[in-house]
Order: C-alpha cells, then sequence, then structure tokens
C-alpha cells in the first residue's frame, strides 16, 4: 500500500511540473524577439500564489503541519512587509515616528523548522533514518525536546499527539503514520517499470537514470538529489526558494474571505468573518497601520481637496498658486508650502498630522 502511494505521489508531482513546464515554456515562446526588449520581457513576469489558510481537522496529521508551516512562513512574510513598508514611507518623507511593536511568529517557526534546536522536522528526519524508528518514538522526542518550548503542548491524555500554538491557533497534531508520509520514497523497481511504458508523457516523467548508473561505475559520488530526501527536507528547501522568491519581487496581497459556512449567497457571517481577518492578519496589519498615520495624500491633492474650506479670502490671495499647486509635480516646494498654509488653517491640532517630502499624513480619525 506504501509502494502504491508513494507512485501515485509521484506521478501527481511530475505530471504537475510537466505541465508547468510546459506552460511556461509556451509563455516565454510568446515574447521570444531579439534586442534589449526581447531580454526584458524574459527577465519580467507575474507569479501567483495560491495557498490554503491554516488548516484545523478534527484529526491532523503531517500534511496539516506542512501546510501550516508554510502559512505560518507566509504570515511572517506578510507582517514584515507591512511593517517595513509603512517604516519605509515613513523615512521616505522625513517625518517622526516611533517604533512600531507586532506579533513575531519566530518562535514558532524556529519550533517547526529550526536545526540546531531540533525542530520537529528535523526531530521527524532524524527519527526515519532510523531503521527501527516509530511514530511513538518521535513524538515521545518532541515531547522531551520541545517541552519548555512556550508555541508546544503535550496533551497527557494522548501520548502520540502533541500540539503547535500558531500564529492562527492551537492545532493538535496525531503522529500516527508520520515517518511513512515523510519517508514517501518510491522504489527504484516502480520507477523501472514506469520507464519501460509505451506511452511518451509517462516516458517524460520518468526519464532512465543511465547518466547515474554510468557515474557510479565510473566511481563518481551520488549527488544529494531530492529522490533521497524526506518530504519535510524538501519542504523546507521549497519554501526556502519561494521565500527568496518573494523577496525579490514586488509583492501583493490577496485576502479571500468565506462570508458564511453554509456556501450560501447573500449571507454574512460577522463573527466567522472576523474570525478569518484574524488568523490571515489582517486586524494585525490594521493595527500597525493605525498605530501611527494611515491615512496620507499629495500636497497637491490636499490642496486641492481641502482649500474650499479656508476661508475665502485665503482663496482668493492664493487663487494662482493653488491653480500652480494642482500641476505641481510631487516634492514641488511651492505646493508644500501652499499645503502647509492650509492646513495651518483647516486642522486646529497640528499633533493630528505630519508634513512629510511629498505628501501629509494624518492620524487615524481625522
Amino acid at each position: 500500500r506504501a509502494s502504491r502511494d508513494a507512485l501515485a505521489k509521484a506521478l501527481y508531482e511530475r505530471l504537475f511540473d510537466h505541465i508547468i513546464f510546459a506552460l511556461n515554456g509556451s509563455l516565454a515562446a510568446v515574447g521570444q524577439g531579439s534586442g534589449r526588449g526581447a531580454a526584458a520581457a524574459s527577465s519580467a513576469g507575474i507569479g501567483i500564489l495560491d495557498i490554503f489558510g491554516f488548516e484545523q481537522f478534527q484529526t491532523n496529521s503531517f500534511e496539516q503541519l506542512c501546510i501550516n508551516y508554510a502559512n505560518e512562513r507566509l504570515q511572517q512574510q506578510f507582517n514584515w512587509d507591512i511593517f517595513k513598508a509603512e517604516q519605509a514611507e515613513y523615512e521616505a518623507e522625513g517625518i517622526e515616528w516611533q517604533a512600531i511593536e507586532f506579533v513575531d511568529n519566530q518562535e514558532c517557526l524556529d519550533l517547526i523548522d529550526k536545526k540546531s534546536s531540533m525542530g520537529l522536522l528535523h526531530l521527524l528526519d532524524e527519527e526515519c533514518k532510523i531503521q527501527r524508528g516509530t511514530d511513538e518514538k518521535f513524538a515521545q522526542k518532541a515531547r522531551q525536546t520541545h517541552a519548555e518550548h512556550k508555541d508546544f503542548d503535550a496533551p497527557k491524555g494522548d501520548q502520540l499527539t502533541f500540539a503547535v500554538k500558531h500564529y492562527a491557533g492551537c492545532v493538535a497534531y496525531l503522529c500516527s503514520g508520520f515517518r511513512e508520509k515523510n519517508k514517501d520514497t518510491l522504489h527504484q523497481d516502480l520507477a523501472a517499470v514506469m520507464q519501460q511504458s509505451q506511452a511518451e508523457v509517462v516516458l517524460a516523467l520518468f526519464p532512465s537514470e543511465a547518466p547515474e548508473r554510468e557515474s557510479k561505475r565510473a566511481g563518481k559520488p551520488k549527488a544529494k538529489g531530492s529522490d533521497t530526501m524526506t518530504v519535510g527536507s524538501q519542504f523546507m528547501t521549497q519554501l526556502s526558494s519561494l521565500m527568496r522568491t518573494i523577496n525579490a519581487t514586488d509583492v501583493h496581497y490577496v485576502r479571500c474571505i468565506k462570508p458564511n459556512t453554509l456556501n450560501k449567497p447573500a449571507i454574512f457571517d460577522m463573527a466567522h468573518s472576523a474570525h478569518q481577518l484574524r488568523c490571515a492578519g489582517v486586524l494585525e496589519a490594521v493595527r500597525i497601520s493605525r498605530m501611527a498615520y494611515p491615512n496620507r495624500m499629495p500636497h497637491a491633492s490636499f490642496v486641492s481637496r481641502y482649500a474650499l474650506l479656508t476661508p475665502s479670502e485665503w482663496q482668493a490671495a492664493h487663487e494662482v498658486d493653488m491653480a500652480r499647486a494642482r500641476a505641481a509635480a510631487p516634492g514641488d516646494e511651492s505646493a508644500r508650502a501652499l499645503c502647509e498654509g492650509a492646513l495651518a488653517l483647516v486642522v486646529e491640532d497640528v499633533a493630528r498630522y505630519q508634513l512629510g517630502k511629498t505628501k501629509v499624513l494624518f492620524r487615524a480619525f481625522l
């Protein structure tokens, strides 16, 4: 049964990759050409990462741990992006601001993937290398190693279960089957059978291992490939690669919220929706934004929109300047001075805003 499942998963994974590579190849071929434009087009792209949120079922296994680990890492990236975006905006505008504290889930991530402290996935890999290793021994080692960790919990009633206090909530994991799912190795005999297939697609999915056999005959050491790695190790490696890609790109987030659990239209469950927003970190992002200056507007836009609130005498005296400010470039000194004068007349409490180099920034509820 384990061999059957491993073959099914290998087929799915390789076919999925095969389709993605074919699609990317076709898209790249569309933009082929010559010159600098072609080089720029080949280096540019738009990627979409579609991922489920945190999973918590009645029984949670190795799959849920991997999915929740990925969500935990992406949640940290989301928090950092929001924080760094706020910090960069304030620094660019040259305004005074205080450091913002936000929830950092690094300790929970260390519990799962930090090698030096034998995170859960590394503990599992170690147990998989032991010939007489068992799920029970893995659960016992996890309890002993991380008993004092603030994000780890071990229910006394079930020795095969441990719990991780994720960003979105505490999830209990049943260790039964962890070792087998983590090894998930495809036997070479099954791969050899697939290589005898008459279907071209199957042959493409399972290429011949002749080069590897030749390297063995020549006495060359075998490189550590993904086929020899555990599922957990592959997952950590691929997630690290994904995070490097995300950090090298301009990221935009889209949060999808289910309005109700009945899958019916025109029903909005406020508590259910608020829970999703909280788990997704949206409420934390709003809190970070509101702590400083969440509303901001270019100098020219403020003058154009709110100059009518100033006394008519001031408007008449600055009519020419206002017309010039509406077309001014960001950072124009005359537009900034005009904006400063209008603010002094429109907003009584000067602590409610700050005038930046290109924008005026307002505190919440102004």
